[in-house]
């Protein structure tokens, strides 16, 4: 038993040599929203999903891209740069750096990833996130803690209420901004997201995730984090953010945990629950169609505004639910909704055939043909056909989209069975077989499957 104090406390003395210095001055850790004014918002969390995390790993930075996180370990000896399997927390590919590095915060930008060093004045270069082969590295006059990007300009924190934005090439400082809440400058800022236009921070040592707006350092929000991991390591650092599917990932330092949450900071898409009529739909000339949509927004704060396009086009004077849809030429056409919140949308799109005759049933035609179309097509692609007598027959594919893919065949046959075959279709989908015998228009739907 007392060998195992003995080396417990080695371990405890070893990471307090590697804490930041000013860490148990009279420095307050960690501005409150209360301590700095009581109008700034402060948001809870909802736990939507959790992926394991190393529990060796003492994070230090935390990036997203393609469906992998990207981490940067501390601690001297044991700092890296990893790419992890986020849902089974498995270490896909580690770079370790030697002894003397204490590894930090890291960023993506384009094809490379950058990850700064606390107290060596240095940064690393990797180009390809697949093999992580560091290709140089950058200077700083400052300790390095917390790095993102705005695609434009790197980010970097350095424990202080300072975040500076770095050219990316020359690494020069081209403008900063101080940190403060309520007018409250606010210390040991660290570990940095950006996140639709806003600064994401942890900082140190506390349980609250600020939310800063770059051109001017006010911090707007609190995400309160508090009880989102009960038992000890508990120190909240690692922030990222799936831009795609509106995802915000946190966890800590040797947390056993990833956490994907909600925060009402983060704008979140409307989605479209209802349509009518389902698509593909037909009409005829002398007809109209009317198109029917509506949406949700989980953001309650939000306004949906609602436009509609045909063949690519947005028809000013339409912007409601609903959409009357005419045609006086027979013709196929796209028509999409598009809902938006000002930054996120969902739509919807239709393909419309329109014919003089109408799109007719075969049960109801006066030809007698008997055409066969594999449903799903796994290997053959061809389609058989048979006529009583001559006709002319025009085949031609369309995608979802509406957009014609290839023309099979525009001839006159005669009486007797035929097969084509299709020539260009290779992407594997949902494609709509348009079939003219005559005067009268067939529509069929197919799925290929390679």
């Amino acid at each position: 038993m007392m060998l195992d104090i003995t080396i417990g406390i080695q371990i405890l003395c070893t990471l307090l040599q590697q804490i930041p210095d000013g860490f148990g001055s009279n420095e307050p850790l960690f501005i409150t929203e209360k301590n700095a004014g009581d109008s700034l918002p402060v948001y809870g969390y909802q736990i939507i999903n959790e992926y394991p995390h190393d529990t060796d790993a003492f994070t230090q930075g935390l990036c997203y891209k393609d469906g992998f996180l990207y981490e940067g370990t501390g601690l001297y000896g044991e700092s890296s740069l990893r790419k992890i399997d986020l849902s089974t927390g498995t270490v896909l590919k580690i770079h370790l750096l030697e002894s003397q590095f204490f590894g930090e915060g890291v960023a993506i930008h384009q094809d490379t990833i950058r990850q700064l060093t606390w107290r060596n004045d240095t940064g690393f270069i990797y180009v390809e996130q697949d093999t992580f082969m560091c290709i140089g590295g950058f200077p700083y006059t400052t300790e390095g803690w917390g790095l993102t990007n705005n695609d434009t300009c790197l980010i970097m924190s350095d424990g202080t209420p300072i975040i500076r934005f770095l050219d990316p090439h020359t690494y020069q400082v081209i403008g900063q901004i101080t940190v403060t809440a309520e007018s409250v400058e606010i210390q040991r800022i660290n570990e940095l997201e950006y996140i639709q236009g806003k600064i994401f921070a942890n900082v140190w040592y506390s349980d609250s995730i600020a939310v800063i707006d770059p051109d001017n350092g006010q911090v707007l929000y609190w995400i309160d984090c508090t009880g989102l991991l009960s038992s000890p390591p508990n120190v909240l650092n690692g922030i990222a953010f799936d831009p795609v599917n509106i995802r915000l990932f946190v966890t800590g330092k040797l947390w056993p945990t990833v956490f994907d949450i909600t925060a009402d900071p983060i704008n979140y898409p409307p989605q479209i629950i209802g349509y009518y009529p389902n698509p593909p739909c037909s009409i005829t000339t002398d007809s109209s169609l009317q198109l029917y949509v509506s949406a949700i927004d989980p953001d309650p704060q939000d306004s949906l505004s609602f436009t509609w396009q045909v063949n690519g086009i947005i028809d000013t004077t339409a912007y409601e639910t609903t959409y009357v849809y005419t045609r006086t030429t027979p013709a196929i056409d796209t028509i999409s909704a598009h809902v938006t919140d000002g930054m996120y949308s969902d739509s919807i799109t239709w393909i419309v055939y329109v014919s003089s005759v109408g799109i007719k049933q075969q049960e109801t035609s006066k030809i007698r043909f008997d055409i066969r179309i594999p449903n799903p097509y796994v290997r053959d692609k061809t389609i058989t056909f048979a006529l009583s007598c001559p006709h002319h027959v025009k085949i031609t594919v369309y995608d979802v989209l509406g957009r014609e893919t290839e023309e099979i065949i525009d001839e006159n046959f005669g009486s007797g069975t035929y097969c084509v075959g299709f020539k260009r279709i290779n992407v594997p989908g949902v494609y709509f077989l348009y079939i003219q015998i005559d005067d009268e228009e067939y529509i069929r739907k197919v799925i290929f499957i390679y």
